[in-house]
This record gives C-alpha cells, structure tokens and sequence, in this order.
C-alpha cells in the first residue's frame, strides 16, 4: 500500500498570494518543504481523496497518471477541496481520450454541493443525470456517519466531521488489505458518535487537520493541541502504535511555523508534519 501526499495545505496554500507574514515569506524564499499546495492525497495510483484546484499540477511533479484514478472519495464540496473546472474535463466537449470509469464516493449533501459548482461551469449539467454520469464515465456511492462500502480491495468508512454540516463533510477510514489509514482533515471535533467509529479500527496511518497553530483555531478545524489531544486520546486506547505513521496536514499560517520548527514541536508529540510529495510505503 502506497500513500503520496499531493498537498498540504489549508485553503490558500502557502505562501499566501498577498500575505508577507514570516511564515509566508519565508515559503516564498526557502520553497522544498515550506512551499505548500492544497490538500490531497493518493493511494495506489488509483484511489484521489479530494479533486482539489492544484491537483493538475501535483499530478504531473508527481509522476500521477489521473487518467488512471479509479475511486474519487471527496471530504466535501469546498473550493479548495473540489475543483468544478477540472471535473468538466471528463466531459466529451473537452476532446478528454481514454477516460476511465471514476467512482465517487462522498456524501449527498456534497454531491448536491458539487452538482451547484458544476452547473456554474456548464448550467445544463445535472450530477444525477444518467447520459451525464455516461457522458463523464462516473457513478455515485453516498456515505453519511458510519456507513461503509466495500469495492474490490477497498474498504471505505465515512465519519461526521463537523467540518461544515450543511454538506455533511465527512473524513474516512480507508482500508485495504488488512492496512488502515485515518484520513482526518478539515475536521472540526470529535464527536462521541465518531469516536466510537473511529476506536473499532487500528490504524497504520492516521492524518489529521492542523490548520492552526497552538493557541490559534478561527474555527472549522483542528489547531496542533487539539491534534496532540487526539493522538493521545488514540494512544490511551490503543488505537495506535509506535509502528504507526502519523502525520498532521492541511497546514496554515495561522499560528503553524515553517516545516522545520513545526516538525521539531509536532516531533515532541510523537507525530510529524506532512509535506507536498511525502510518500508512505506500508
């Protein structure tokens, strides 16, 4: 099982266009790791969580073939987190060859979400529509707080997020023989409804939300106590190990340092901080 790392980071990315924090700053001079793209991940060359707005880009630095992506499984309907305009492109309009069948896997308050998004790029599109979904070689797996679908060497758990509950965002427990990541960003709380989803598995990676620095949360997401917290809680019931990889993502500048100090703080804690293009081989 391999887990690469497209983006990292939080809504803007980093550096921010305009800003001249020195977390910003400094992204724009030292680039490697402190240079960070929007969230989103991939497991075996063929499984995207999250269709974000960079992903064109990761995909050719990283050698991805997303022609090749057979399973979509989308958190939410954000902007930073779906890109409308890439996902027209399936459609026969855009001369796309070799297009893949794709399944989505997300909830139906994001589907209805994406399907709003979509109509903005092409206002005769309807998600739901048969000779769409044929047109684009797409079908619909909806998933809402403790449903799991079971496809070919996959199994997927979706669990609340709080993230926002108007689309019922959703972070997933993705399995696959025998392995199990907890992909945890733009997660806002933990609920006792998702804990206890969360605590029927042991994981092999967990990755969670640290979109603020400790001390600094405007709300939405995890800041890096709130993730130390987790680990902790995780550890005290035995939910991880010391073989487990554990890594925090969507990284702002709010309160986070540049990666060398985040990591120093976050290495303190038992855990590490994800960057563009980190791969795990498990």
């Amino acid at each position: 099982m391999k887990l690469l790392f497209l983006g990292t980071a939080a809504a803007t990315g980093i550096p921010l266009v305009f800003c001249n924090c020195d977390v910003c700053k400094k992204a724009r001079i030292n680039k490697g790791k402190d240079f960070r793209t929007r969230s989103s991940v991939v497991i075996n060359g063929e499984m995207l969580i999250d269709l974000g707005p960079d992903v064109a880009s990761q995909a050719c630095k990283y050698n991805i073939d997303l022609g090749k992506i057979k399973y979509l499984v989308q958190t939410h309907s954000h902007a930073d987190h779906f890109d409308a305009g890439h996902f027209i492109t399936r459609w026969s309009e855009y001369a796309t060859k070799n297009l893949s069948p794709l399944k989505i896997f997300c909830s139906k308050e994001t589907c209805n979400d994406i399907n709003f998004g979509v109509k903005i790029q092409e206002p005769s599109f309807e998600i739901y529509d048969e000779t769409w979904k044929k047109n684009l070689n797409y079908d619909l797996h909806f998933l809402e707080n403790g449903d799991t679908v079971e496809i070919d060497n996959y199994s997927i758990t979706a669990i609340n997020s709080f993230h926002d509950e108007r689309i019922n965002s959703l972070i997933y427990v993705i399995s696959y023989c025998g392995r199990n990541i907890l992909y945890g960003t733009d997660l806002f709380k933990v609920e006792q409804t998702s804990w206890d989803i969360i605590k029927k598995f042991k994981y092999n990676v967990v990755i969670l939300d640290q979109t603020y620095g400790k001390g600094y949360n405007n709300g939405g997401h995890l800041d890096s106590e709130q993730v130390v917290n987790i680990i902790n809680k995780m550890r005290e019931e035995n939910l991880i190990s010391s073989n487990t990889h554990i890594y925090a993502t969507h990284i702002s500048h709010e309160g986070n340092e540049i990666h060398k100090k985040a990591e120093r703080e976050a290495a303190l804690h038992g855990y590490h901080i994800a960057y563009d293009g980190l791969e795990i081989k498990l």
